[in-house]
């Protein structure tokens, strides 16, 4: 006998569960009798999020705020204006502060507060912005922070006197702290899962091209008449720029959510992933920040002391104080000096090697970008911060072997046979006559001229070539780790209610760690020698990572509810 047997497939709710309950139905139509029975499939998930070109354009429309940032700090790294060999502590601030010294006739002290002015008042923005990016939210702070720019560049460009100069660069200052802060944080939380380290360093990538840029200005700009002021005010262009952006912009989604605007939150996550992913995973995404946010209400200092808010605040301010005693920014403002300790003394020379320097961060931290995501914040840190130490261990065997473990001494003639020391006493000069160190005023004629201002060595090229050999793996080393993992990982950790504030503080951590790495480095170089230095700062790096290997968790490819979640 011929039997038809006929299978129905009815789904169940699934939304209990990661697979589906269903039932089907046996149905004999030979002998008109049916049997139902229940069984578990997978569900048809959605499959793997995808960004659109919008998430992308919103990203680099944002990171204005980073090469504001890159391009301040870049500006503070040689003087094409004055011969390396006397650059100093008071002349970090570019191509700028011969001019300035020039046209205001500026004391030691005053020179001081202008290279110091940003660092300080990057200090508070750091700190300010994450008070006000929960009360005013993160699109609003952005914009915010451009105004500030702008204004800070309008005063310096058009600064009459030193104390104008001075309020500008502490209100440069102030938006760059405020940048540094918020930019992360906003860029975080308006990225996928899947590409957010990707899209989060690309802000560090746009820093380090903001810092070639402002070794192109400093060049461009070095012979022409009142230069200073066109460099300071170039500035305020992309910040101009940024502000006329950033109102067409959305609002981070989490802030949305906070301030219950959850249909705009929806509609910007629709903007994100575009049609790759259902309503129903939006309304999920939706559900889990809104489920985040109701249990962290709550946003006192106080919370701080509740371990799960502490420990992430400890990570964070663990690795922005990481990034700054490993001593990199010391070698970025003070490259040409380091190059001049190197032997460098043809200004050409020192520049072009100092510009090869951040090529080269900028072109490791664009490889960064692109394997961050696969590699890990934590495996990426690990291996990056060991063979950074490495390269700042020959860094400082290279000066010793250079140089030997001479401090500044008080007169001349105390350097005896050592020229290499010798002539990094901006006081003293190699005797060509009397072949040894000198005071060079009143001696001018019988100062030994050459590149290195001491009599060729047959090991010169070696040991410049081992310098530059180290020092481009310490600065590729820091690219691909410590250069962008403090903004990444702080900008993941913190719950929705805390980020801001806790942001806020380890922004200032790292600015006052700034202040403390560059106004000491010379001063250590005299006292403990260029090469004790080094290994000063290689040390401080061992210790951080072996903090980093026991404190900090793997982020990547997580959730920022469920990286939060990870602490409780």
């Amino acid at each position: 006998m011929y039997k038809a047997v006929q299978y129905t497939i009815i789904p169940t709710d699934p939304a209990s569960s990661s697979s589906e309950t269903l039932r089907t139905m046996r149905t004999d139509k030979a002998i008109g009798t049916s049997e139902t029975s229940e069984v578990l499939v997978p569900a048809v998930e959605d499959p793997e999020p995808k960004a659109t070109f919008f998430v992308y354009m919103l990203v680099i429309c944002v990171c204005i705020g980073g090469f504001l940032f890159g391009y301040d700090t870049g500006g503070k790294v040689f003087s094409p204006a004055k011969p390396v060999m006397l650059i100093d502590l008071e002349l970090v601030i570019s191509g700028a502060l011969q001019p300035l010294q020039n046209d205001f006739h500026l004391s030691n002290v005053q020179k001081e507060l202008v290279v110091g002015g940003t660092t300080f008042g990057a200090i508070f923005g750091g700190f300010s912005a994450g008070l006000l990016s929960d009360k005013i939210g993160r699109k609003l702070l952005v914009i915010v922070s451009s105004v500030i720019f702008i204004a800070g560049a309008l005063l310096l460009a058009l600064a009459p006197n030193f104390a104008v100069l001075l309020v500008g660069r502490l209100v440069v200052g102030l938006g760059v702290g405020m940048a540094s802060m918020i930019v992360p944080v906003y860029v975080s939380e308006l990225s996928p899962k899947h590409i957010r380290g990707r899209l989060t360093t690309l802000n560090t990538l746009v820093i380090t091209f903001g810092q070639v840029i402002a070794y192109v200005m400093n060049i461009a700009f070095a012979n022409v008449h009142d230069g200073w002021r066109y460099m300071f005010g170039i500035a305020g262009i992309p910040a101009l720029l940024q502000f006329i952006i950033m109102p067409f912009l959305p609002e981070s989604p989490r802030r949305l959510i906070v301030i219950g605007k959850v249909d705009q939150a929806k509609t910007t996550l629709r903007k994100i992933y575009g049609s790759s992913v259902s309503d129903k995973f939006i309304d999920k995404e939706v559900s889990v920040i809104q489920e985040e946010i109701d249990v962290s209400r709550s946003s006192s200092f106080k919370d701080f002391l509740h371990r799960d808010n502490l420990k992430p605040l400890i990570i964070a301010c663990v690795l922005q104080a990481a990034q700054q005693f490993s001593g990199f920014n010391t070698a970025m403002y003070y490259a040409a000096t380091i190059l001049h300790m190197a032997g460098f003394r043809d200004n050409s020379n020192s520049t072009s090697v100092a510009i090869i320097v951040a090529l080269t961060n900028m072109v490791f931290t664009a490889i960064a970008v692109s394997v961050i995501d696969r590699a890990g914040r934590r495996r990426m840190l690990i291996v990056t911060m060991l063979t950074m130490i490495a390269g700042l261990i020959a860094l400082g065997a290279t000066f010793a072997a250079q140089q030997g473990f001479i401090p500044a001494q008080p007169s001349c003639s105390a350097y005896a046979s050592h020229c290499s020391r010798c002539v990094l006493d901006e006081r003293c000069g190699w005797s060509a006559s009397q072949d040894t160190c000198i005071l060079s005023t009143g001696h001018e004629d019988d100062i030994y001229q050459s590149p290195t201002g001491c009599p060729p060595r047959g090991n010169d090229s070696a040991i410049t070539g081992i310098l530059l050999t180290s020092l481009i793996v310490y600065v590729a080393s820091y690219a691909l780790g410590l250069g962008y993992a403090p903004w990444l990982i702080q900008s993941e950790i913190f719950s929705m209610s805390l980020r801001g504030k806790a942001n806020g503080i380890s922004t200032a951590v790292n600015w006052i760690c700034n202040l403390i790495i560059s106004t000491t480095f010379l001063s250590m170089s005299d006292a403990m020698t260029t090469a004790g230095t080094f290994w000063f700062y290689a040390g401080l790096s061992f210790i951080f990572w072996v903090l980093v290997f026991f404190l900090v968790p793997e982020t990547a490819r997580k959730s920022l509810e469920e990286v939060n979640a990870s602490f409780k």
